[in-house]
């Protein structure tokens, strides 16, 4: 990034004092500085201002995920410098691939600010990938692991098996996978092997032959052969007909593209990804999915988990979505409340991130979150969040603090630290009990509902021996 009064950086901090002192050092370098004191305006900001750089003051950790992802999502080659020292912002960079984001600790030196933001263009320069990768939003273990996996499948062009319900973003697992394996210029075509019947498959997937079968009058090339050095995605390859799955085995076994009737053998380089949300194994012990195309296409298996058993997930999600729909319908950013999250999370979405995806949309199209929310609420068919938040306003009550004159008298020495502690526990076991109770001791929900992580809500269990 060159020193010239043609750039432009925005800069997002909330204490005035650090906005203005970076605001003061970057003029001073001939860049044009533009601060905001909240990411929502900031990203409201993003597209009028088309700046060439980001730098962003400490937020926590959730609001940091927020940005760091709407930004991304709005401008994918925009690098970004976060002044942060916390672990889980670290951890979210290295996880989803972002290489044009750096993050360094707070204080730091004038002279260090510009050495990383020169530090933060050649990373973005080298490393092109990971403008073009997807978006795969959460931070569950289950995610983190299918995101570990996918960079590492950039070393080979193994067949890849992405299993998972309907709605949990198989297809988006498959382009991020192909992004790191250095597709951005290569062919990504997909194949809905559900969509088509048996005679026209055949032609679409291994092209016509003059004379190769019926029907077959002129020579066109197939999709495995214009996927050459690229990608094939075979959506649903449970319901495949049977007739081609033998074909299709052959194509991996010898790579041959051309339909097997014809004398033209050509061979190709690319990489085939299946989708399946049908019980492949099920297929094979039943006969009707070939064993040993199972086993071809299984090298490596991506198990996508449905999006109610990884709830921590959904605030994210939500709040993702919430803000692409802001930008595409041009309307201000916006936070989602508390409680919308709160049943967001607590819902079963049969329909997954898909289902989760529209409901955002319905509610950002028609500026009406509360009916939206309501409308789900009467499809939950538990309901054991509805409730929680009133049955606990009473604080008092549970800490039992209409007994306190009889507790002061049984001290022989008044400490308000020692009483505000004592009473701070017992409300706190009991909120923690009440919303076990209320997710029937399911305890991810009930980290939820409190609003801690589950790791924290583990250790409290353990602390006061809740069973």
């Amino acid at each position: 990034m060159a020193q010239t009064d043609q750039h432009k950086i925005i800069i997002l901090e909330t204490n005035q004092a650090r906005r203005d002192y970076l605001r003061s050092i970057i003029s001073g370098w001939g860049y044009i500085p533009y601060s905001f004191d909240k990411e929502t305006i900031c990203l409201d900001n993003l597209s009028p201002l088309n700046p060439d750089l980001v730098i962003s003051g400490p937020l926590s950790s959730e609001k940091t995920f927020r940005f760091i992802n709407t930004l991304k999502m709005r401008n994918r080659r925009l690098p970004v410098l976060i002044i942060s020292g916390d672990h889980a912002v670290k951890d979210f960079i290295n996880t989803n691939g972002f290489a044009d984001v750096l993050v360094v600790k707070a204080p730091i030196e004038p002279s260090e600010i510009k050495k990383t933001i020169s530090r933060i263009q050649e990373n973005s320069l080298k490393n092109k990938m990971s403008q073009d990768c997807p978006l795969i939003i959460g931070n569950s273990p289950e995610m983190v692991k299918i995101k570990k996996m996918i960079s590492e499948l950039s070393c080979s062009k193994e067949t890849v098996l992405v299993k998972g319900e309907t709605g949990t973003g198989k297809e988006l697992v498959a382009r991020a996978i192909h992004s790191w394996t250095g597709g951005r210029n290569n062919p990504f075509i997909k194949v809905n092997t559900a969509a088509l019947p048996c005679e026209l498959f055949e032609s679409e997937l291994f092209g016509d032959n003059t004379g190769a079968f019926t029907g077959a009058h002129q020579n066109k090339k197939g999709m495995l052969e214009v996927a050459n050095t690229g990608t094939i995605l075979l959506e649903k390859i449970g319901k495949m007909p049977s007739s081609l799955q033998a074909k299709l085995l052959r194509v991996l076994e010898g790579e041959s593209t051309s339909n097997p009737a014809s004398e033209t053998k050509e061979t190709v380089d690319f990489r085939i990804i299946s989708t399946t949300d049908a019980d492949l194994d099920l297929f094979v012990e039943t006969g009707e999915f070939r064993k040993d195309l199972y086993y071809r296409l299984n090298v490596i298996s991506i198990e996508i988990p449905p999006l109610r058993n990884r709830i921590e997930d959904i605030p994210l999600l939500a709040v993702f979505f919430n803000d692409k729909f802001c930008w595409e319908f041009g309307k201000s950013h916006y936070d989602l409340s508390n409680k919308t999250k709160n049943i967001f999370s607590c819902y079963h979405w049969p329909g997954n991130v898909r289902e989760l995806k529209n409901v955002v949309k319905s509610s950002v199209l028609l500026g009406n979150e509360e009916s939206i929310v309501n409308k789900l609420c009467l499809n939950n068919p538990k309901h054991e969040f509805m409730d929680f938040i009133d049955c606990c306003e009473d604080i008092y009550t549970l800490a039992e603090l209409s007994n306190i004159t009889k507790y002061l008298k049984n001290l022989n020495k008044v400490s308000l630290k020692d009483i505000c502690r004592k009473f701070t526990v017992r409300a706190e076991k009991k909120l923690i009990k009440k919303a076990l109770e209320k997710t029937n001791w399911n305890r991810k929900k009930a980290a939820i509902l409190l609003d801690i992580s589950y790791k924290s809500l583990l250790n409290k269990i353990k602390t006061y021996n809740l069973t």
